[in-house]
């Protein structure tokens, strides 16, 4: 059959000699006129560089379908970790070391005891923990990013009237785990994994290929390890770029995996980790976004009994991604974070996926929480660069003069490193931010702290009172530390003004 390049089959063969079509020959040119001897040397460089350009789209196209057939792909991506020293990168990794050293044990139902004191009346629930766990056994061989490891759920079972408490801990079940398990090696590409040409090489030829080998669809190929939350009586663990991954709780605080949601089918999109629940409605309002895509950023509520009430999918000024690990919600509206922190494919070399861009001010897009429309989505921009990561929560307000305002409370940082999270120059401190719904201006305030904290803590993590998710809160909770990795020395709390003012 004619490729999809062909011209027309019938065509071609009225095109091609015949008996009875005689084959003429090429007349010569007309008295007193040749060919410019200019016109042939163009004619000359013009074949060979067709045939240059041509001889290259072969050759990568032979190297992709190489590169792309299972064992080959697998063993070329081996050479590159070795040229990327992984395990001698790891051997120091501050990620894989100390409080974050993975843990090799699965625990069911082991019964604590209560050393002093007792479980206050009413305390009776269970208390779920999830983050990033890689497999010891298997060597750490590929470069490890704090982001990188399977999800693992640390379950902490409470019950005031029996004084009882029991710990489970375990790894979800999801795809990327078992495929792991069942080939008792490291196999995926991590986030580690972006930097310098080798890993420009496993993005191009490697990557494409790894979970066709596993048989994974992108959307259900997340390591399910970075956040929890409640829908429906549902639990989900999630993952920044797939579908949220259901586990069900046993009696004794341990729990089943279940698999991947899409909520039948509705959901076509990753679901970031931070969806909000909203304590009155019942709505799971979430976002997501993913790269290389028209509409980078969308966003959609699902009903309390799991069916898809909207969603939306908009474009960004300059249409690139941004890294929108959260947003906000209020009565009113989904808050989209496009931070400065842009996809930068052209950066991978230098290890900067995400690269912070100085020339990029940050916006906020105000969503009607009920809209279908991208075009409904209305954005204000600040007038300098930032990344915020965590939100702590937003409201509707009006001020004594009758104006409609909007409050967001949010950690912020004007410098971000992707790789070098811990570089104590990425510190992230509280601000407010109030958008004018009249002018549609936006005014952002540092929250000021004591002159012996200011530069030298990082304030990270925060959280309110989830039953006042949207509406105004008096108080919001944070970690805080001399470095930026989550290695806290306490709880800050910090008092929420609802015009957005606020204090330590």
């Amino acid at each position: 059959p004619p490729r999809l390049h062909d011209p027309p089959l019938r065509a071609r063969r009225m095109s091609q000699p015949t008996e009875k079509t005689p084959v003429l020959p090429r007349p010569p040119p007309p008295a007193g006129k040749t060919t410019p001897a200019g016109s042939c040397c163009r004619t000359a460089c013009c074949y060979l560089v067709a045939a240059v350009l041509g001889a290259v789209v072969v050759a990568t196209i032979a190297v992709s379908a190489v590169v792309h057939s299972g064992e080959v792909n697998d063993a070329f991506d081996r050479l590159l970790d070795r040229f990327q020293e992984g395990k001698e990168y790891n051997a120091a990794n501050h990620y894989l070391l100390g409080n974050f050293a993975p843990v090799s044990d699965e625990v069911s139902g082991l019964d604590l005891k209560v050393v002093s004191g007792s479980i206050p009346d009413g305390m009776t629930g269970v208390f779920l923990r999830n983050g990033p766990n890689p497999i010891r056994e298997h060597g750490h061989t590929k470069r490890y990013h704090w982001f990188d490891g399977h999800g693992y759920i640390h379950s902490l079972r409470l019950d005031s009237q029996s004084q009882s408490a029991t710990y489970s801990s375990a790894w979800i079940q999801t795809g990327r785990y078992k495929y792991e398990r069942a080939i008792g090696r490291d196999f995926f590409i991590g986030l580690g994994e972006f930097i310098g040409l080798t890993g420009l090489l496993k993005v191009l030829l490697v990557f494409p290929s790894k979970l066709a080998s596993a048989r994974l669809h992108p959307l259900r190929a997340g390591q399910a390890n970075t956040a929890l939350v409640t829908h429906a009586d549902r639990v989900f663990s999630l993952h920044e770029g797939s579908f949220p991954f259901e586990i069900r709780m046993r009696r004794d605080g341990s729990f089943q995996s279940i698999g991947h949601e899409d909520f039948g089918r509705q959901l076509d999109f990753p679901m970031s980790a931070h969806p909000k629940p909203d304590p009155v409605t019942g709505e799971l309002v979430f976002h997501g976004y993913r790269p290389n895509e028209p509409e980078a950023y969308k966003w959609g509520s699902l009903a309390p009994n799991g069916t898809l009430v909207n969603s939306a999918g908009v474009r960004t000024a300059d249409g690139r991604v941004s890294l929108a690990h959260d947003f906000a919600i209020t009565e009113a509206y989904a808050i989209l974070l496009d931070t400065s922190v842009r996809f930068a494919p052209g950066k991978l070399v230098e290890g900067k996926a995400f690269d912070m861009d100085g020339e990029y001010p940050m916006k906020f897009g105000l969503a009607p929480r009920g809209s279908s429309s991208g075009e409904d989505v209305r954005w204000f921009e600040l007038d300098y660069p930032l990344a915020v990561m965590h939100t702590f929560n937003a409201w509707d307000y009006v001020d004594n003069a009758g104006n409609k305002k909007v409050v967001l409370w949010g950690c912020g940082a004007t410098d971000f490193d992707m790789i070098d999270i811990e570089g104590k120059n990425k510190l992230f401190h509280p601000y407010s931010f109030v958008f004018d719904l009249a002018d549609g201006s936006v005014r952002a305030t540092r929250i000021p702290v004591p002159p012996h904290l200011d530069g030298t803590t990082s304030f990270e993590f925060p959280n309110v009172h989830p039953e006042l998710m949207g509406r105004h809160t008096d108080y919001g909770f944070s970690g805080h530390s001399p470095v930026g990795d989550g290695r806290f020395k306490g709880i800050a709390k910090w008092g929420m003004g609802e015009g957005g003012s606020g204090e330590l």
